[in-house]
């Protein structure tokens, strides 16, 4: 798998290189529930740092705009809201394109640009800890307007990583396990089948097609996301 995060590593170097110096590179990495986002991301964007021997590149994750808890007990059935929790309609997805747009425009020095993370641990975001440019997200090539489909508008390229459905399952079934969400395999295969893989479905058939394909990393890795 390293040739592969070698390839793509340094084509992205390579492509920043075309970029007027004012304008920044914006890739959505997009997947599937446990298609392995978070693990392509960073590494890809350790390598690109590495090669340049800057920091050049850093990875925004959209799960920092996940409402938080507060929030969804304040939607009209906040017991699905927290059940479905990982649905497109539990992100915040305006303030999501209010940040892709203020990356978008063109860089300026003396201007930070701020972006929330995610505590796993905790199950909510964390403002402001994490500053540009690989966004990594279930959701975003959604085509749906106005607000997904204008996310996707700014973007410079899509890639998308397809893996096989049940290796996915596995991967969540561990991730729910290891982070409590489910307190036995039973229930986090429950919380798997009837939220992440509809989730999946959803992604699936409401997606624009995706400039790049990446096969998922093997099995044997430990990180998805």
């Amino acid at each position: 798998m390293d040739k592969t995060y070698d390839s793509l590593s340094n084509y992205l170097v390579q492509k920043e290189k075309s970029h007027p110096p004012e304008v920044r590179c914006l890739i959505a990495i997009a997947g599937i529930p446990g298609s392995g986002k978070s693990t392509l991301s960073e590494r890809i964007v350790s390598r690109i740092n590495n090669l340049s021997g800057t920091k050049k590149a850093i990875v925004v994750p959209m799960d920092g705009f996940h409402y938080t808890k507060k929030k969804l007990r304040t939607f009209s059935d906040p017991d699905e809201a927290i059940f479905r929790r990982g649905a497109h309609w539990t992100f915040d997805a305006q303030g999501f394109l209010i940040l892709v747009e203020r990356l978008r425009a063109p860089i300026k020095n003396d201007t930070v640009i701020g972006a929330p993370s995610f505590d796993h641990g905790r199950g909510d975001p964390v403002s402001d800890d994490i500053k540009i440019i690989i966004f990594e997200g279930l959701y975003l090539h959604l085509r749906n307007p106005p607000i997904w489909s204008s996310i996707v508008s700014h973007m410079d390229e899509l890639w998308f990583i397809q893996v096989d459905r049940e290796i996915a399952k596995e991967r969540i079934i561990k991730r729910h396990i290891q982070s409590h969400i489910g307190e036995s395999r039973e229930e986090a295969i429950f919380r798997v089948e009837n939220n992440d893989m509809i989730n999946a479905d959803y992604i699936l058939n409401n997606s624009f097609p995706p400039t790049r394909i990446v096969h998922s990393i093997e099995a044997t890795e430990q990180e998805f996301d």
